[in-house]
């Protein structure tokens, strides 16, 4: 009993900075949750996801302040947590890194560490981007592939690479079909210029005769599923 009693007298933190540490731990959930957005790329993003990095960091920050040294209240907190079962698959190993990010930070900012939470957060954006920037681990080249039909008597492939360049600031030809009399089917490995799109694409080969856009894919076309 007296155990229990000692723990429970535990002294309470001073209320500027339980609001410090909520505010901090906020402003960091949010640069993640931005850093995320900025840097992801594929189909799996998702908007609860994003919002679940702010939210984990500023709940776990204030479950940390509610525990601090009282260990009947951090059973009684491990037993309800225990209860709760988590059924969502992350799609993107990547993202776990966030994950445990915004519970780490959590952590730091409830138990008071602000200096070790301010500077792990300048670390950890500085990777993310540093990656992001320099497509680490990247294998191919380009972000998209085009199929063409051209008829050569109409519209020469040397031609067709030239109005391809005014929209793309990188296009390669990986694969071409001709039957006698020059009409065939061309295939590109394409990176867009910053300020173009897929539909700068459609339009620029729409004014060709003799070229017929047949498929476009873009791999950094983002969807929310």
């Amino acid at each position: 009993m007296e155990f229990f009693a000692s723990s429970l007298s535990q002294p309470i933190m001073d209320p500027l900075q339980v609001v410090q540490c909520i505010v901090l731990a906020y402003v960091i959930g949010q640069l993640a949750a931005w850093i995320y957005m900025y840097t992801h790329s594929g189909i799996s993003y998702s908007q609860s996801f994003v919002q679940s990095i702010v939210m984990l960091t500023v709940v776990l920050s204030i479950g940390m302040m509610v525990i601090g040294n009282n260990l009947a209240i951090a059973f009684g907190m491990l037993g309800a947590l225990a209860v709760i079962r988590f059924r969502n698959i992350l799609k993107d190993t990547r993202d776990t890194a966030f994950i445990f990010f915004s519970l780490i930070i959590g952590l730091a900012t409830g138990t008071g560490r602000i200096f070790l939470a301010i500077v792990g957060t300048i670390a950890f954006m500085l990777l993310v981007l540093t990656l992001h920037w320099g497509s680490f681990g990247t294998r191919l080249h380009g972000n998209g592939f085009i199929r063409i039909k051209l008829d050569t008597a109409l519209c020469s492939l040397s031609n067709l690479n030239t109005v391809i360049g005014k929209v793309c600031a990188q296009h390669d030809l990986v694969s071409q079909q001709f039957k006698n009399g020059g009409s065939g089917e061309v295939a590109y490995r394409i990176t867009l210029k910053s300020s173009k799109s897929s539909v700068d694409i459609i339009e620029t080969i729409a004014q060709l005769d003799g070229a017929e856009l047949v498929t476009i894919t873009l791999h950094e076309e983002q969807h929310e599923i």
